[in-house]
C-alpha cells in the first residue's frame, strides 16, 4: 500500500491556532459515520472539549499527526496522543494513546486512517514509548486501521478487556430523544427512570480545589487495586478538576476530606441535526462507600448535572467499580460492546488472564 501523490502525512506540535480547525474536522468525521447517520448519539465537539482531552500539562504536544491534502493545503486528517503511565502488575510502563482518530469524508477508502496511525507509531518509537492503548466501539471501523498498523509494523495486538455494557442515565429523555435513535417502547422505558432519587445525606458536596491532594490519593490507591491501570499524575488531575467543563462530586467522611468521588464532562450529544448537552461519566471512585452512601452520590450528581442543562450521562461501562447502586438509582446498562486493546511496541509482559482494569477517557 502506498501513499497517495496529492497527501502528506507529518507529525506536527500543536498550537492553540489549530485547535478551532481541528475540533471541526473532528465532528464532521464523526457526523458523517454510516452508523452515526443511522443512530445518531455523536459527539458534536467544541473547542474546550478539544483542549479538555489533549491540554493537559503531561501531554507532549509534539506527538500530533496530521494529513494534509496537497491541492488545497487542508488538514483532512488528524490523530492526537495522550501520554500515560500504565501500570501492569505493579511494574510502571510509558504508554501512549491515540485518540480521536478522524478523516474528512471526502478523503476516506485511501488508506489515509492507516498511514496517520503508522506515522505515530514511528513517533512514539523514536520517543521511548513501550506500548500504545486505544479503544474501539466494535461498531466502527477504527479497529480495523488498528490491526493494519500493528501488523505493518510488525507489533502484537492484545486485547486488554471487552466492555459489553454502556452506561446511560437519562435525566431529559424527550429531549435527548431528539439526537439519537430510540423506539416507542425504548423511550418509555427510559422516560420511567428519569425521577432522581432523595439524596439522604449531608455528607455529599461539590469538588473544592482544596480536595486535590485527597482525590489524588484516592485515584492512586484505585490503581493500585487493578491489575492493569493508568497512573494519575497530580498536576494533571489538578488542572482536569479545575476545568469548568468538569463536574466533580464528593462523598466526604467525618473530618470533611473526600472518599469517595464521580466526575464528568460536558459534550454536545449530536444526531440528525440536534444537539443536547450531556455529561460523559470520567472516574467512577466508590469502593470505599456503603450501597447507600453511592446512591446519595449518585443522585447529588443528577441534581448537579441537571442544574448544567445536562440531559443525561453515559460511558463505556469499565467494572472497576460495583454497579449495583448505579442500578438502584436509575442508571441503565445496556449491551454495547467497546474494546480496549494494547499494541506491545517493546514486548513488555502482559497476563495471560486479566483479572482487573482501571481505566479513564482521557
Amino acid at each position: 500500500m502506498s501513499l497517495d501523490d496529492d497527501y502528506l502525512i507529518e507529525r506536527f506540535t500543536l498550537k492553540d491556532s489549530d485547535i478551532g480547525t481541528l475540533a471541526k474536522l473532528l465532528t464532521g468525521a464523526f457526523q458523517e459515520d454510516e452508523v452515526a447517520k443511522k443512530e445518531g448519539a455523536v459527539a458534536d465537539l467544541q473547542d474546550e472539549n478539544f483542549k479538555l482531552i489533549f491540554g493537559a500539562p503531561s501531554v507532549d504536544k509534539e506527538i500530533f499527526i496530521r494529513a494534509i491534502y496537497k491541492p488545497t493545503n487542508e488538514i483532512v486528517g488528524f490523530l492526537g496522543s495522550i501520554h500515560k503511565s500504565l501500570s501492569i502488575d505493579g511494574k510502571i510502563y510509558k504508554v501512549s494513546l491515540p485518540a480521536w482518530l478522524s478523516v474528512h469524508h471526502e478523503h476516506r477508502r485511501k488508506g489515509l486512517a492507516t498511514f496517520l496511525g503508522t506515522k505515530l507509531v514511528e513517533v512514539i518509537r523514536e520517543k521511548g514509548y513501550d506500548a500504545s492503548v486505544f479503544f474501539h466501539d466494535a461498531s466502527q471501523h477504527g479497529k480495523v486501521a488498528s490491526a493494519a498498523v500493528a501488523r505493518n509494523a510488525g507489533i502484537p495486538m492484545i486485547e486488554l478487556a471487552m466492555m459489553n455494557k454502556f452506561i446511560v442515565r437519562g435525566y431529559d429523555v424527550d429531549e435527548a430523544a431528539k439526537a439519537l435513535k430510540t423506539n416507542w417502547i425504548q423511550k418509555l422505558f427510559f422516560k420511567s427512570k428519569e425521577r432522581i432519587g432523595k439524596v439522604k445525606s449531608n455528607k455529599v458536596r461539590l469538588y473544592k480545589p482544596e480536595d486535590i491532594d485527597k482525590i489524588f490519593e484516592l485515584s492512586t490507591e484505585l490503581s493500585k487495586k487493578n491489575q492493569i491501570s493508568i497512573i494519575q499524575v497530580h498536576e494533571d488531575l489538578k488542572w482536569k478538576l479545575a476545568d469548568p467543563q468538569v463536574l466533580c462530586v464528593v462523598y466526604e467522611d467525618e473530618n470533611g476530606e473526600a472518599k469517595g468521588f464521580i466526575n464528568a464532562w460536558e459534550f454536545l450529544l449530536s444526531g440528525f441535526g440536534n444537539n443536547v448537552k450531556f455529561g460523559w461519566l470520567d472516574t467512577i471512585h466508590t469502593y470505599n462507600l456503603t450501597n447507600q452512601e453511592v446512591k446519595d452520590l449518585a443522585n447529588f450528581l443528577g441534581l448537579e448535572a441537571t442544574k448544567r442543562g445536562w440531559k443525561g450521562l453515559q460511558t463505556p461501562y469499565i467494572p472497576y467499580f460495583n454497579s449495583k447502586p448505579f442500578r438502584q438509582v436509575n442508571f441503565i446498562f445496556f449491551p454495547k460492546k467497546v474494546g480496549l486493546y494494547l499494541a506491545n511496541i517493546n514486548n513488555i509482559p502482559i497476563p495471560e488472564k486479566i483479572e482487573s482494569v482501571y481505566f479513564e477517557w482521557r
